[in-house]
């Protein structure tokens, strides 16, 4: 369920004071494979500070032993970025988890993120079903977040359709958030899907989590589509992960029923299909070569051609 090299760097992330900045640092210690755990802290001068409490090494020896247990008990595994079966896409990112915590079948390709706003409108609720459905129906795996909204939508169309997909959640495996979603949650993992997460087993669920939660989305993906946004939407966080990863950004043209009802769930949307680029550029926090990947759909017949720029990744 675990190898030795994932154990030694699951040790010392528990370690207090180890972040991941440290941690990527401690997975380059060049022989990390052969060394023991005492011989790669030596070579990292900030790990030699946190072990001059004596106690501290035994006591992550401690917190490592228990994930590894409750990854047993819950039929996961733990994987890391030493692991050849670390999913190579996410590898290619600059910002990517160090650790892996997954249920399931290990996430697949080709793959697509299918995200957007917990309160979709009627045509939202539509176009995440019909997307999801014919990514699925090419043979893609469709990737997004658990969340209410567009993320259940596209989940549930994958499995409706016999897909494959994967839910990245911003907890760890002991649980499901919201809790109105234990039962897709099993569902996923009854159909062959997968459930990931960065957190360990006992981490609950907090705010900052679930936008870091994001860039995993993106990051598993050869790319992304944010079916419906407000400005302030935490889809947003993976649409900009997608476009500085160098991935596709897929954003639908709102319909003119949702334009004349003024719904608040697609004003980035109708920032991203209508405005001038340094609008976009800001929305997107990106650069004018960036902008290259945004696709804007207008209707199902851009379904082909927005696959097939995906396809390029």
């Amino acid at each position: 369920m675990i190898s030795n090299q994932t154990k030694k760097l699951l040790v010392l992330k528990k370690l207090k004071g180890v972040g991941h900045a440290t941690l990527e640092i401690i997975s380059k210690v060049e022989g990390f494979e052969l060394k023991s755990v005492e011989e790669i802290v030596e070579s990292v001068p900030k790990l030699k500070k946190i072990l001059s409490n004596k106690d501290a090494l035994s006591e992550a020896e401690e917190k490592a032993h228990v994930d590894i247990n409750e990854s047993e008990k819950n039929n996961s595994k733990i994987i890391s970025i030493l692991d050849d079966e670390y999913p190579a896409i996410l590898r290619g990112t600059y910002d990517k988890p160090i650790i892996l915590y997954i249920s399931g079948q290990m996430p697949k390709l080709p793959s697509v993120a299918i995200i957007g706003t917990r309160e979709p409108t009627t045509h939202g609720e539509e176009i995440t079903r019909r997307i999801s459905k014919y990514f699925c129906d090419n043979g893609w795996s469709v990737v997004s977040g658990l969340a209410l909204g567009c993320d259940s939508i596209a989940h549930k169309a994958t499995i409706d359709n016999n897909g494959h997909t994967t839910a990245v959640l911003a907890h760890g495996l002991h649980t499901i958030a919201p809790k109105q979603n234990k039962k897709l949650a099993d569902e996923i993992l009854s159909t062959g899907g997968t459930l990931l997460s960065e957190y360990e087993f006992g981490a609950d669920p907090m705010p900052y989590q679930f936008a870091a939660r994001d860039r995993i989305q993106a990051g598993l993906s050869q790319g992304v589509i944010m079916i419906q946004s407000d400005i302030g939407g935490g889809s947003l966080i993976a649409s900009r992960s997608a476009i500085k990863y160098g991935r596709t950004l897929g954003v639908p043209n709102p319909t003119e029923l949702d334009k004349r009802g003024k719904e608040k769930k697609i004003e980035a949307n109708l920032m991203l299909v209508g405005n001038e680029d340094s609008v976009k550029q800001k929305l997107l926090n990106c650069s004018p070569f960036e902008m290259q990947n945004l696709f804007v759909i207008n209707n199902r017949d851009d379904y082909h051609s927005l696959l097939k720029k995906m396809s390029v990744y």
